[in-house]
């Protein structure tokens, strides 16, 4: 061979060798952009779950602290006059507990341990304080006593505030780590 055809080889050769090394440095540096454009995706689409989930759970915990409120209101300004009205009044308290209750299975769905725990307090002491009334009634007293639904609405409203202490707590990031 002469030498201009292995001068020729030889640069033939050397560009092929650069090509390939051009080829494969970009195949590198794409993957690695790719997988850096997916990590940047996975922490966007972990946010965006992250936050719709908060808002979530603000939603359970407003539901059922309102749903709370409206039962006391029903309660306080209702119960009295049980004996009376008793028909129209369970009617109402069962359509409270029931939204009560969906509120409460909300904040089962969405909030973290302690207002789940609180919120099932909360919920027990509206329903088994009620029962309670009822349960007078059912056994002869003739009027409901002012003592009961006194026991009933401090149970709904101490119960209340150790749930919202345990939300604020949650969505203000206080809350203990688990």
């Amino acid at each position: 061979m002469d030498s201009g055809t292995t001068t020729q080889l030889i640069t033939v050769g050397a560009t092929l060798g650069g090509v390939v090394l051009t080829l494969l440095t970009n195949t590198f540096v794409e993957s690695r952009k790719l997988k850096a454009t997916q990590r940047v995706e996975a922490q966007k689409r972990a946010t965006d779950q992250a936050n719709w989930l908060r808002d979530e759970r603000v939603k359970a915990y407003a539901g059922l602290s309102t749903a709370s409120e409206e039962a006391f209101q029903l309660i306080r300004s209702e119960f009295i006059g049980l004996q009376e009205d008793r028909p129209a009044i369970e009617a109402r308290w069962r359509e409270r507990r029931n939204e009560l209750r969906k509120a409460y299975n909300q904040v089962e769905l969405f909030g973290t341990d302690e207002p789940r725990r609180r919120g099932k307090e909360l919920w027990k002491a509206a329903r088994n304080g009620v029962n309670g009334v009822f349960a007078e009634l059912d056994a002869g007293e003739p009027l409901v006593q002012r003592e009961s639904l006194d026991r009933v609405l401090t149970g709904i409203s101490e119960a209340g505030e150790r749930f919202l202490e345990a939300c604020r707590a949650d969505v203000q990031g206080t809350a203990e780590e688990r």
